[in-house]
C-alpha cells in the first residue's frame, strides 16, 4: 500500500505526467495513447486492455481511474477505453422484466439522472452527467477527503459491485470505477444538502436553483435498473464522516435515504427509526422494506381454501352484494381487511410516484427469488376489484383512490395492465384471507338475494310493495278472523 501511495504521489507531479507513460494496455503490442502522460488502452475488444474485475493488476486500475478524476477536476480531457464482460453472480440489480416492459416507460428508465451502467450514456441524460462533477467537487470540499484514498476505497469493491448487476458490466475497469465514484458521491452529496439546514444554494446549484426537478430525482432513485450497490454508500458514508460532518451524529446512511424519499412519499416516523439499520442491496429494496404490511409478515391461512373460476368480483358487483367500502385510517397501503360486510382499504393515490413505486417493486419481487411478493398480492387483490373505469369512481366516492389521482381510465388500465403480468398463488398471499371470506360472502344466498332483488331502487321499491301487501292481507285476514269471533 505504501508503493502505491508512492505512486499516486509521483502522479500528482506535473512533470512526471509529462514525461511517464503509465502502461495499463496487458499484453506486448497493444497500442497506445496519450493523456496527460496517461496510457489509453485501444478501444478494440478484440485488443489488448486494462485489466478485468478478475485478473490484472489492482494497483494499476486504482492509478488509472485516479488519473482520469484528476484530469477530470481541472487537468486534462476525457477519454474512452474498450470494454469487457464481468461475471454476474450475486445479482441484486436487474433490468424490468419483459412481462413488465411497456405498461409506463417513464416508470421504467431515469428520466433526468442515470444512476449505474445500465442507463449510462443514454440520450436525455447528459446534462446530468455533467452535474455529478459539480456535486462530486462540492462533496471533496465538504468533506475534506483525499481523492487518493476515495478511490482506493472504491476500487476494493469493484468485484463485488459487478458481481451485484445481473448483467455483464461491459466497461474497463477505469470507466467502472469512476462511474461509482461520481454516483456514490452525487447521491451522498444530494443528502447532505438535503439535511444540512444552513447550506447556502449556490447558484450554479443544477438541481436546488429548480425545486421542481427534486420529485423527478426522487422518482428516479426508485428504479431498479437505476441503482448502484448499498454497500458502496455505506463505505463512501462511511469513510466521509458525514453524519457528524452536518451535525447529525446520531442518524443512519438509512435513516437519511428514507427522510429523503419522506418528502415525496410520507413514511412514519417508527418506520424511519426501525429500517434505519436495516440490511438492504439499493435504495429501491430499502424504501421496498418499509413497505411491508403490518397484519403479519404471512397469516399462513389454512391452505383447505382453492379459489373457485369466478374468485373475487369487481366494486360494482360487491357493492350490489350488500358489501359497503370504507377507506382505512393507515399509512400503509397493503394493510386491507374485511369484517362484517365492510372492506377496509388504505387511501392510496395513483400518480406519477406510485406508478413507479408499484412497477420497480412488482419487478423487484419478481427477480428476487424466495422474497416477499407483497406488491404482487396487492396488485392482484385490487385488479379484481378493479375492471372498469366505474369501479375506479365508485372507489373514489369512498375515499379509498384520492381525487388527486389520475383519472379513472388511467387507473383502470394500470391495474389491469398490472395484472395481466404477474403470475399470482393465493395461496401464499398475506390476502389470502380475505379473498376466501369475499368469495365466500358473494356466493351466499344472502348476496345472491341482494344482488336480485335490491339491485336498483325499482326493484327495491317492488319488493316493499310486495311485502307491504302480504302485510296488509294479513292485517285483514286476523281482523276478519277476530270480528267472527266477537259476533
Amino acid at each position: 500500500m505504501d508503493h502505491l501511495a508512492n505512486e499516486i504521489e509521483e502522479m500528482g507531479d506535473p512533470a512526471y505526467q509529462k514525461d511517464t507513460i503509465i502502461s495499463v494496455a496487458g499484453p506486448v503490442g497493444a497500442e497506445q495513447f496519450m493523456l496527460n502522460g496517461l496510457t489509453s488502452p485501444p478501444r478494440n475488444s478484440g485488443e489488448a486492455g486494462p485489466v478485468d474485475a478478475q485478473a490484472g493488476s489492482h494497483n494499476e486500475a486504482v492509478t488509472y481511474c485516479l488519473a482520469r478524476v484528476r484530469s477530470r477536476l481541472g487537468e486534462g480531457e476525457k477519454e474512452r477505453e474498450r470494454s469487457f464482460p464481468a461475471g454476474t453472480s450475486f445479482r441484486t440489480i436487474f433490468r424490468i422484466p419483459p412481462t413488465l416492459r411497456g405498461i409506463n416507460p417513464q416508470a421504467e428508465k431515469p428520466e433526468i439522472v442515470s444512476i449505474g451502467p445500465y442507463h449510462r450514456g443514454r440520450e436525455g441524460l447528459f446534462e446530468f452527467e455533467e452535474h455529478k462533477w459539480f456535486f462530486f467537487k462540492r462533496f471533496l470540499h465538504r468533506t475534506s477527503l483525499k481523492v487518493e484514498s476515495l478511490v482506493i476505497s472504491v476500487a476494493h469493491l469493484e468485484s463485488s459491485a459487478r458481481r451485484s448487476y445481473s448483467e455483464p458490466v461491459l466497461m474497463s475497469s477505469g470507466d467502472f470505477l469512476e462511474m461509482m465514484l461520481l454516483d456514490g458521491c452525487f447521491l451522498l452529496e444530494l443528502l447532505f444538502h438535503f439535511f444540512r439546514s444552513d447550506d447556502a444554494i449556490d447558484e450554479e446549484d443544477p438541481i436546488f436553483t429548480r425545486p421542481w426537478i427534486i420529485p423527478i430525482l426522487i422518482r428516479d432513485l426508485l428504479k431498479l435498473e437505476n441503482q448502484v450497490p448499498y454497500f458502496l454508500l455505506e463505505t463512501v458514508f462511511s469513510s466521509s464522516g458525514l453524519s457528524t460532518v452536518i451535525g447529525l451524529e446520531k442518524e443512519t446512511l438509512g435513516t437519511l435515504v428514507l427522510k429523503m424519499f419522506d418528502l415525496v412519499y410520507p413514511i412514519p416516523a417508527e418506520l424511519l427509526k426501525c429500517y434505519g439499520y436495516a440490511q438492504c442491496h439499493h435504495l429501491l429494496d430499502l424504501f421496498y422494506l418499509t413497505l411491508f404490511p403490518t397484519n403479519g409478515i404471512h397469516n399462513n391461512y389454512p391452505q383447505k381454501y382453492r379459489p373457485s373460476d369466478q374468485s373475487v368480483p369487481c366494486v360494482t358487483q360487491l357493492r350490489l352484494s350488500g358489501i359497503k367500502f370504507k377507506s382505512r385510517k393507515t399509512q400503509n397501503f397493503l394493510n386491507i381487511s374485511f369484517k362484517k360486510r365492510v372492506l377496509e382499504i388504505p387511501t392510496i393515490t395513483i400518480n406519477d410516484f406510485t406508478t413507479t413505486v408499484l412497477i420497480n417493486c412488482i419487478a423487484l419481487e419478481q427477480c428476487q427469488e424466495n422474497s416477499y411478493k407483497y406488491i404482487t398480492d396487492y396488485i392482484s387483490f385490487m385488479t379484481c376489484l378493479i375492471h372498469q373505469p366505474k369501479d375506479v369512481s365508485l372507489l373514489c366516492s369512498d375515499g379509498i383512490i384520492t381525487r388527486f389521482s389520475e383519472d379513472n381510465q388511467y387507473v383502470a388500465n394500470l391495474f389491469n395492465k398490472l395484472g395481466k403480468s404477474i403470475v399470482f398463488n393465493v395461496q401464499d398471499c398475506y390476502l389470502s384471507k380475505e379473498f376466501e371470506e369475499l368469495e365466500s360472502y358473494f356466493y351466499s344466498n344472502w348476496a345472491n338475494m341482494m344482488r336480485t332483488h335490491f339491485s336498483s331502487p325499482w326493484s327495491a321499491i317492488s319488493v316493499f310493495s310486495a311485502v307491504l301487501v302480504i302485510v296488509l292481507t294479513a292485517t285483514q285476514a286476523i281482523f276478519s278472523v277476530l270480528s267472527y269471533h266477537s259476533h
